[in-house]
């Protein structure tokens, strides 16, 4: 028995010791060292989670304003004219004060005037009392620049009509102007009582003479007037 063994040793060329040695010197994950050794999986990569494309929100696009539409003319408006007083008439005693009126005139829109004129016309009265040249009464009108009472010419006393085409030219009137004129009429202590009207007309003195009185005098007014002892 002892000499088979050791023939078999002879034969191989190793003994006990060699496999030893051998044995270290193979790596730990050989097979041969270890047949029952399980290999370590490879570590999966992460996964990737993809990032998600940005959504570009499109720009509002302005809308273009509609146009609003245009304003419509305005409506055409004509020359106008009033005249007033204290209580709506006037009533003057002899002697005694002086009571103011206006007379006020509007431009429309329609057309500018170059020449117009307030004029004043009463007619003669005949009651009690001795005639007096223009009924006895004065007229003022209020001067703005001086702030005074001047005396006044545009009063004319008489029954008949006085043609436009002989007034002194008046004063101009541009679109939508207007403006106001104070008068006052005193009546002396010498003169008839009565009662007339104070008729108001304004007169377009730049329209020719063949001009109907229509166009002559655009517009016209009146304020009773009575006159008292």
């Amino acid at each position: 028995m002892t000499t088979a063994v050791a023939v078999a040793a002879l034969l191989t060329g190793c003994g006990p010791e060699d496999e030893d040695a051998a044995a270290e010197a193979r790596p730990a994950g050989d097979p041969a060292v270890s047949a029952t050794s399980t290999p370590t999986p490879p570590t999966p990569e992460p996964t990737r989670t993809p990032t998600p494309t940005p959504t570009r929100t499109p720009t509002p696009t302005k809308a273009t304003p509609t146009p609003a539409p245009p304003s419509p003319p305005p409506a055409p408006t004509t020359l106008s004219m009033y005249a007033s007083t204290a209580g709506g008439r006037m009533v003057l005693k002899r002697g005694g004060e002086a009571q103011e009126f206006t007379v006020s005139v509007r431009n429309g829109n329609t057309r500018a005037y170059p020449h117009l004129r307030v004029a004043l016309q009463m007619e003669m009265l005949f009651g009690e009392g001795p005639a007096a040249e223009a009924n006895g009464l004065v007229l003022e009108r209020h001067d703005p620049a001086t702030g005074t009472w001047r005396p006044a010419t545009d009063l004319r006393v008489a029954n008949d009509v006085f043609p436009h085409y002989l007034y002194p030219d008046g004063t101009p009137l541009a679109l939508d102007a207007a403006r106001t004129d104070r008068y006052r009429l005193r009546a002396l202590p010498e003169g008839p009582v009565g009662s007339t009207p104070l008729l108001i007309r304004l007169v377009d003195t730049s329209v020719p003479e063949t001009a109907p009185d229509a166009q002559a005098v655009p517009r016209r007014t009146s304020l009773p007037v009575t006159v008292v002892a």
